[in-house]
């Protein structure tokens, strides 16, 4: 979205600077200013004997230096990289992933860097998770070492963000100058013989969907190779073993409400825990 704030979660560490190396990336491409966004909750000092509540303990004026100078250096570097993008930093004091969706709420994206994978990142989530969830804006989570030349591929399900996911992917493929491919999971039904003539009917219908779908998109962006494909399989995994090769993977986000929804599978969970290249997630 050209002239829009991107803002990246930033601390410094080398998936942070990869993830702002990809902001400033797409700064370049759109016009839009860059805001490094530093968040951090700093905890309360309770002694033990303590039988009433104590005041939170802020961080000194050292740990506020240092975090200055990171952020100073980020830009600094920012400057040399990528001359003509306007960047800027913001300290928040809270937990990252709730600074982030409020900055997010006039942003135009959200950027963080990939988090680990460990068994207790997948049950507890993490502050991408946490972002892809609840912001109001796309949301990018960078990982990987893309070639220049891999495609974009967007999941394309039944859902009423299918064409704000187009929308993205085909923008995201037109500025790199590289194919899209244009992915619908399709569930295999209870019965064995896929090969059915009532199969084969359904896959035939579900190609006429998608193809309507990427129609208009395709006369908008007439620039951009596309291919649709039908693949046999749940969406979130289709999707992840699709995503192999790309350096991008689009998919359709869906708001968290509870906790008994964050834990149903999800095309964005599969992404998270099992895509390598980067992933955007698009709100409705």
């Amino acid at each position: 979205m050209p002239n829009s704030k991107i803002v990246v979660g930033y601390d410094g560490s080398p998936a942070a600077r990869k993830a702002a190396l990809w902001a400033l990336d797409e700064a370049q491409r759109t016009d839009a200013p860059v805001e490094l966004l530093y968040a951090y909750e700093w905890p309360s000092y309770v002694p033990a004997a303590a039988m009433m509540p104590a005041a939170a303990v802020y961080p000194d004026s050292e740990t506020d230096d240092a975090v200055g100078d990171m952020l100073g250096r980020a830009i600094d570097s920012a400057a040399i990289t990528h001359p003509f993008v306007r960047v800027r930093a913001r300290v928040e004091h809270g937990t990252a992933a709730v600074a982030l969706t409020q900055r997010g709420a006039d942003a135009g994206l959200l950027v963080v860097g990939g988090p680990r994978h460990s068994a207790v990142r997948n049950l507890l989530g993490s502050t991408s998770a946490s972002v892809g969830a609840h912001a109001r804006c796309p949301v990018v989570v960078v990982r990987g070492e893309p070639r220049t030349t891999d495609p974009v591929v967007a999941g394309v399900h039944d859902s009423p963000n299918a064409g704000q996911v187009l929308g993205f992917a085909f923008e995201q493929a037109a500025v790199r100058g590289v194919p899209l491919r244009a992915v619908h999971g399709w569930p295999p039904p209870d019965s064995r013989d896929l090969l059915s003539e009532a199969n084969l009917d359904a896959v035939a219908t579900e190609r006429r969907r998608l193809e309507e779908i990427v129609a208009c998109w395709r006369r908008r962006f007439p620039s951009v190779p596309v291919t649709t494909e039908i693949l046999v399989g749940q969406p979130g995994e289709v999707l992840a073993e699709a995503a192999a090769g790309a350096q991008l993977v689009v998919a359709g986000a869906r708001i968290r409400r509870a906790l008994r929804v964050a834990l149903r599978p999800s095309i964005g969970r599969h992404l998270l825990h099992r895509a390598r290249c980067s992933i955007a997630l698009v709100h409705g």
